[in-house]
């Protein structure tokens, strides 16, 4: 009978061993969070195009199926965020569509027009691809430059644990992950995912000082370096946002009009075709004639043989490159530094010399 105790004694004393080392190791894992939300800066740091591409395939796989299935039968932990990423659906099939009207549908019509159509459907699936990579990465030109100059980075993302409420009687995997912007929001940034950041510094305020020497502000007068730097920040941001927002637009625009250029008539985007037609027997020749044929639309871009044309697109491209530089003029330098904060600009407006009455 003692021995028997003895058994259960030790295979109580071996449970709750490996039940603290599994909480300590539950512990440390969530302290990564505040207030349930992780802060993504060593991935950023590490595998910036990598984090950004699991992000996006996260909330594309999730928009075209947990989402639209959560939507559709009223699910209670249903919210803004997911009815926000959905949008990507229809831009995505919108697209295909588009791409397929002239491609598919070719195969119907008689010699000349089937020609004719698959030269409109060859430029009408570049337009899209060179709309969508000159949209996504002439932001860059924007962005960069803030990030390297101020150190505010606007896209960096951090992962929000959002605990969901119990239905159709399931009371497990009722946690879900979301992903979402520090400066997401200009009216509500995630201030408190900054403060206490060991991914900055062992100060609270690490990171504000950072930007604060970056951006040469004297802080010197103030307690905390994040009371003069939040401004600037938001100002920043918000400056940054508009003027990447404009320039990408713009540039799409130049990609679509790029992708519409006759150079592009010359090559044809199916496999059969390239073998048969231009003798392509290997990948690198096929992208060494894109890139000829690249450069010759986009010299055809701004040197049309039609005159409207040609104009239109001078003025589309120079469009583009002023907005992208203004926009790098106005986030890189600071116009407003010698004008003093709010709060400086409050107290002059007090008369030291005429007696106060406090309320």
């Amino acid at each position: 009978m003692v021995y028997q105790l003895g058994i259960q004694n030790n295979n109580q004393f071996a449970n709750s061993v490996s039940f603290a080392k599994k909480k300590d190791t539950e512990d440390k894992k969530e302290k990564t969070f505040v207030n349930n939300a992780y802060l993504m800066v060593e991935e950023r740091k590490k595998h910036p195009l990598l984090t950004g591409a699991k992000i996006q395939a996260d909330k594309l796989a999730k928009a075209f199926t947990v989402y639209p299935k959560k939507g559709l039968k009223g699910s209670k932990n249903a919210n803004f965020y997911e009815f926000l990423t959905m949008g990507t659906v229809p831009y995505l099939t919108g697209s295909a569509m588009l791409i397929a009207v002239f491609n598919y549908a070719s195969k119907y019509f008689k010699t000349e027009a089937f020609t004719k159509s698959l030269k409109h459907g060859q430029k009408m699936a570049l337009g899209v691809l060179f709309y969508g990579l000159a949209k996504t990465f002439s932001k860059k030109l924007i962005e960069l430059p803030v990030k390297w100059k101020h150190g505010i980075d606007v896209n960096l993302p951090f992962k929000q644990k959002i605990n969901e409420l119990p239905e159709d009687g399931n009371n497990k995997n009722l946690v879900k992950y979301e992903y979402h912007k520090a400066y997401e929001s200009v009216e509500f940034p995630r201030w408190d995912l900054f403060y206490d950041n060991k991914n900055y510094g062992d100060d609270r305020n690490a990171y504000y000082d950072k930007v604060a020497k970056k951006m040469h502000l004297d802080t010197g007068d103030l307690t905390s370096s994040d009371q003069k730097v939040k401004p600037k920040i938001r100002e920043k941001i918000i400056q940054t946002k508009l003027f990447s927002t404009l320039a990408s637009y713009l540039w799409a625009a130049v990609g679509v009009g790029v992708a519409m250029q006759e150079p592009f008539e010359r090559i044809s985007l199916i496999p059969e075709k390239l073998k048969l037609d231009y003798g392509i027997r290997n990948p690198l020749q096929f992208v060494k004639l894109f890139s000829k044929r690249f450069i010759e639309s986009c010299k055809s871009f701004v040197n049309n043989s039609s005159k409207n044309c040609k104009i239109a697109g001078r003025i589309l491209l120079g469009a583009a490159i002023g907005v992208t530089l203004l926009g790098n003029f106005k986030t890189l330098f600071d116009f407003n530094k010698d004008k003093g904060s709010k709060n400086q600009a409050a107290v002059s407006l007090i008369d030291e010399t005429k007696e106060k009455v406090v309320c």
